[in-house]
């Protein structure tokens, strides 16, 4: 009987603790690195996610700067220029489309919306590649919509019209609108 309560005692000992560690920190950090790599696809990023940094004005460097970490192809994005008199923003980032294939592409269309929608007087945003750059105005993009981004604040509608969409249209020919076949 003693061998028997010493092998409980010692299963308990080990396993409790063994399920606690598993269930609280190993699973949760499992689900953490999951949710990191889904927010980097243009596909299954989350958008309402970044409308929290939804602001009139492109003014705040700190609150555009947490915008674009928060969007997808964070993980190679570099440094950011913002010109406040022209209502323009340049991101760089330390990577080539050829590397990130149509991710690449469909970055530019996700971000450039995204940030047309959250700032609001935000006209031009340039996206900088090592190997190739795109330029899109906020013009552009209202025209391919055929309305402004008002709406797109709603995280369903921006699903919906945008995000969805990337699954479905033909990337080139959404490219060519946004930046007027210039890349």
């Amino acid at each position: 009987m003693n061998k028997r309560r010493l092998m409980i005692t010692i299963v308990v000992l080990i396993g409790v603790p063994l399920f606690i560690w598993i269930q609280f920190f190993e699973v949760p950090n499992k689900v953490k690195i999951g949710e990191a790599i889904t927010q980097q696809d243009p596909e299954t990023h989350q958008f309402q996610d970044v409308t929290s940094f939804e602001d009139p004005y492109m003014g705040d460097s700190s609150n555009i700067g947490g915008l674009f970490q928060a969007l997808p192809l964070n993980q190679d994005r570099g440094t950011l220029e913002m010109d406040s008199e022209s209502f323009s923003l340049i991101v760089n980032y330390n990577t080539t489309t050829a590397d990130l294939g149509i991710k690449a592409e469909q970055g530019v269309i996700y971000n450039t919306t995204a940030a047309f929608t959250l700032i609001g007087n935000l006209q031009t945003v340039e996206m900088r590649f090592e190997d190739k750059s795109y330029t899109v105005t906020r013009e552009n993009v209202e025209k391919w919509f055929g309305t402004t981004l008002v709406d797109f604040k709603d995280p369903e509608m921006f699903k919906e019209k945008v995000q969805d969409k990337l699954k479905q249209a033909s990337i080139d020919d959404w490219i060519m609108v946004y930046t007027e076949g210039e890349s």
